[in-house]
């Protein structure tokens, strides 16, 4: 189960980080609305595959929703995600529903998320199979200058944890500078360097979609940045590299309003659109 929670994810991410990865957001109008500061909608067409992103959020401005939908070589994909907040606004749970669990007779994921001495530390996804319970979980750790630096993942068939997953961070200022997954091995034991996100160059302007550390909370880390990637490289173990430059437009309020992405080698275009309120 845990396999396919992060197929999805990626599959739904591959598209619309387009967000931070190759950020590409388009709905074939070629313009978006608005110049508010909650960003509303995000939609993304790459050829025949497009995805989208649509955000929820409570009276304080805080998000509660995340809805993803991709449709990728004719097949779609939906993902449902809840966050539920103390009266401090910390993320406690998150609930994902998605028509793959459905398909597996599973209503819902649950995410429970420590949190201590102001950091998000952990999070735990239960899937309730009835004869069994299934659980992922991931524990967050920090560098000197109080950002996650790494992620490592692990899941309980029924008998103990198993790790299975790396995720390391680097930054450049209040940016993401790589993101690089590694697949673990317990038999040897080690980890394989698998995909590396490369960011080389950002804009200026505001982020529309800057989560801060509750990005890692909902498996989007994409979104942690403060500002919006001009260059960035997609390297994946064993395939040429992808190389992505972006431009944008930008409504009244100095944050993004369309993007155009050259992707090298190819010269493949995505485009997109941001909705605010």
């Amino acid at each position: 189960m845990k396999i396919i929670f992060f197929g999805l994810v990626v599959s739904c991410v591959f598209l619309l980080t387009a967000c931070q990865k190759e950020a590409g957001f388009s709905n074939g109008s070629g313009s978006g609305t608005g110049s508010g500061d909650l960003l509303t909608k995000l939609v993304s067409k790459s050829g025949s595959d497009s995805s989208s992103i649509s955000f929820g959020y409570n009276a304080a401005k805080k998000l509660t929703t995340l809805d993803f939908f991709t449709l990728s070589n004719g097949q779609s994909a939906e993902i449902n995600e809840r966050a539920e907040r103390n009266s401090q606004g910390i993320i406690q749970r998150v609930i994902i529903k998605s028509d793959v669990y459905q398909q597996a007779g599973v209503d819902s994921a649950i995410t429970v998320v420590g949190y201590n001495g102001g950091k998000y530390t952990s999070k735990v996804t239960s899937f309730d199979l009835v004869v069994i319970v299934l659980k992922d979980s991931v524990a967050l750790a920090y560098d000197a200058a109080g950002k996650v630096s790494s992620e490592r993942s692990f899941t309980d068939v029924g008998g103990a944890y198993e790790e299975y997953q790396k995720v390391e961070y680097t930054y450049s200022g209040n940016n993401l500078a790589s993101i690089k997954y590694y697949s673990y091995d317990a038999s040897t034991p080690g980890y394989t360097l698998v995909e590396t996100f490369t960011y080389d160059q950002y804009d200026s302007k505001a982020s529309p979609i800057y989560f801060g550390y509750e990005a890692f909370v909902l498996g989007s880390p994409f979104f942690f940045s403060s500002n919006n990637p001009l260059k960035s490289t997609i390297t994946a173990t064993g395939s040429t590299a992808q190389n992505y430059t972006t431009t944008y437009t930008y409504n009244a309020a100095n944050k993004p309003l369309t993007a155009t992405s050259i992707i090298q080698p190819g010269n493949a275009i995505t485009t997109g659109t941001y909705y605010y309120q």
